[in-house]
């Protein structure tokens, strides 16, 4: 099942991917890195019916602990800051240049919310320029309550600090850009809503509609993994259900090593998974193992 290396599997850059290996978990997931304009693709997926736990709360208050959960689950918090002010995510590969996430505090006034939904979903900003590491691929499989719950937090931050620098795109981007290993967060978008991983039915739906969100980032649209970076999750067969558990919420190994950048993703954003979740997500995770293992398509 192990793909060989080709334009499809390549689109997350080996050299952010080696060259920020502390920044990867977080900057990954939320930069709304802007840059040119792009054109118009395919329609995107309708919103999913599925919500996290918590999920369509109605109480003020329960709504927006659902939105801090998820806006750090997701990542966030982790790139923007606690206080949304941006940060530089290559700040020591100067080679790489300098991928400002940019002071969300100030941005967020002059969004709608529809303006939101569509730079998180669909990874295009108001001005319809490029987004680049936005994982937008994966949030496009939102529902509509837990992306109107984060937002709803988000908007309780005052505008703060100065504007963010604008990009400054290094040799490094560029190698990665022009040999096809470094891809726009609109192109991932429509290349994940293509693909999937495989349907196990009714009994792991949840499961797998957590994988394509949380796991997919880093592990591609189908879990197969990127070539020298992430592996196939069909890696779960050698995990007994508790040892995947302990993997989600510490990043600890069978042998009970720390899983570097799993480690640090585990406890900055995975740990945040409710009991529920993580039993859907490892139940899915060893039932697509087994149906690799058994050679099923």
């Amino acid at each position: 099942r192990r793909h060989q290396r080709d334009p499809a599997h390549a689109d997350r850059p080996r050299v952010v991917r080696s060259r920020m290996r502390r920044h990867l978990p977080r900057s990954v997931t939320a930069i709304l890195l802007l840059v040119s304009p792009i054109a118009a693709c395919a329609k995107p997926p309708a919103p999913s019916a599925i919500t996290f736990d918590g999920g369509g709360a109605t109480d003020p208050a329960t709504r927006l602990a659902h939105g801090e959960r998820l806006a750090r689950l997701l990542g966030c918090i982790n790139c923007h800051g606690e206080r949304l002010q941006g940060s530089n995510a290559s700040a020591d590969d100067p080679d790489f240049g300098d991928m400002n996430a940019p002071n969300l505090s100030l941005l967020l006034p002059v969004y709608s919310d529809a303006e939101l939904d569509k730079a998180i979903r669909r990874g295009i900003p108001r001005d319809g320029r490029t987004m680049w590491f936005m994982a937008s691929e994966g949030f496009q499989r939102l529902g509509d309550d837990d992306l109107a719950a984060m937002i709803a937090y988000l908007r309780t931050f005052s505008p703060t600090g100065p504007r963010m620098p604008p990009l400054r795109f290094g040799p490094g981007f560029r190698r990665a850009q022009q040999t096809g290993e470094m891809k726009p967060a609109k192109i991932l978008v429509d290349r994940f809503a293509r693909e999937a991983p495989v349907d196990l039915g009714s009994e792991h739906r949840y499961g797998r509609w957590l994988a394509q969100i949380v796991c997919s980032e880093c592990h591609n649209a189908r879990l197969d993994g990127y070539p020298e970076f992430t592996p196939d999750l069909d890696m779960a067969a050698n995990y007994t259900p508790e040892q995947l558990d302990r993997l989600i919420s510490t990043g600890q190994g069978v042998d009970g090593r720390d899983l570097e950048m799993m480690a640090d993703t585990a406890r900055s954003r995975l740990r945040l998974l409710t009991p529920r979740e993580r039993k859907a997500l490892i139940a899915y995770l060893k039932a697509r193992a087994s149906h690799d293992l058994k050679g099923g398509a």
